[in-house]
């Protein structure tokens, strides 16, 4: 009975996610008939080339990468849950991700102030966002070795996330010093919200190179060790699990997806934790084997939902501004870590 509810699930999720594809494609500023849709995919343009350029290089790219962000930065949630054995873990609020985002703009800074002539190298961006990340992922590790309360770990996560941010603003306003091309770094302001707006095929590409692999590989080997770990380090180990081993794994694998994301699509709030909790509730059971494909389908559903709900007109009539997705999944995903948070205080962990 539960392999056929999680087929239904997993069914039902991809119709959604087509659907939404679909209206990611079609709806912006400027509307896309269904006609000059069904023209570019079956002959590969619609007849007029404005509106090839606004579907081939604005409304795909910003389609098929919010998918691949979404599955990675989902999937990622889901392993930092494993590795803390908490459900609020996130790397938004574990403030990974704001390690990756100022590890990105020191990379940008010091190329552009020293005049190395690389701040818009793919591989560098992702590397800078890797050290970030995981630096900030051993601060936390640290303090969870001494603080076990979920509550108190919540809070460290959230105020690391908070000073590294505050470094990573900071070293945008001294962009004044490097002169014109200030202009690198001024977008972080909007790309530190979160932001598919500027992504382009070269980036998703290489996102999908890494996100997708990293996904499956953990599907395949630490589905049934995620499901040990859950009932505690004892039984683990009883059963064959190197918790050291599975532990490191989790860390850097994490780590990945999540600085793989933000490297190109700047910190996403809320998809990391929310998109398992969901997972579990509507697969009805904790099995990473039905729990990882959810979630990742999960998390493409939302961070796409969150990009329609950001473009001009949609939910700010009469505008032509982006908004950043910090503003969707924050409403969205803020509630429900509130929720899960008071039912823990009630459990007295």
């Amino acid at each position: 009975m539960g392999y056929r509810r999680f087929l239904m699930v997993i069914f039902t999720s991809l119709i959604i996610l087509a659907l939404l594809s679909y209206i990611s494609v079609k709806e912006g500023t400027i509307p896309i008939k269904d006609e000059h849709l069904k023209k570019f995919f079956l002959e590969g343009t619609s007849g007029n080339p404005v509106i090839d350029k606004i579907i081939g290089k604005l409304r795909l790219p910003r389609t098929v990468g919010a998918v691949v962000v979404g599955m990675g930065i989902a999937v990622a949630g889901i392993l930092m849950q494993g590795y803390f054995r908490n459900p609020l873990a996130d790397p938004y609020l574990m403030g990974v991700a704001s390690g990756a985002s100022l590890g990105v703009v020191l990379y940008i800074f010091t190329s552009l102030l020293f005049n190395l002539g690389f701040p818009r190298s793919l591989y560098g961006f992702i590397l800078a966002a890797y050290m970030g990340s995981l630096l900030t992922m051993f601060v936390v590790i640290s303090i969870a070795r001494v603080v076990r309360q979920t509550a108190t770990l919540l809070i460290t996560g959230i105020m690391i996330g908070a000073i590294v941010s505050g470094f990573a603003t900071i070293v945008v306003y001294t962009a004044d010093f490097i002169g014109e091309e200030r202009s690198e770094l001024s977008s972080y302001l909007m790309w530190g919200m979160g932001s598919l707006n500027n992504l382009t095929w070269n980036q998703i590409h290489l996102m999908t190179l890494i996100i997708l692999p990293v996904v499956v590989l953990s599907y395949v080997f630490l589905s049934k060790k995620l499901d040990a770990n859950l009932l505690g380090e004892m039984y683990a180990q009883s059963v064959g699990v190197d918790i050291k081993s599975l532990r490191r794994w989790l860390i850097v694998l994490s780590c990945i997806l999540t600085a793989t994301v933000v490297a190109f699509t700047g910190p996403i709030a809320f998809v990391g934790m929310v998109c398992p909790i969901i997972s579990r509730m509507i697969v009805g059971t904790s099995k990473h084997l039905y729990v990882i494909p959810t979630t990742a389908i999960l998390g493409s559903i939302f961070v796409l939902l969150a990009d329609i709900l950001t473009r001009p007109g949609v939910l700010i009539p009469s505008t032509s501004n982006n908004l950043p997705l910090l503003c969707p999944l924050s409403i969205v995903g803020a509630p429900i870590a509130i929720g899960i948070y008071l039912r823990i205080r009630r459990m007295g962990i």
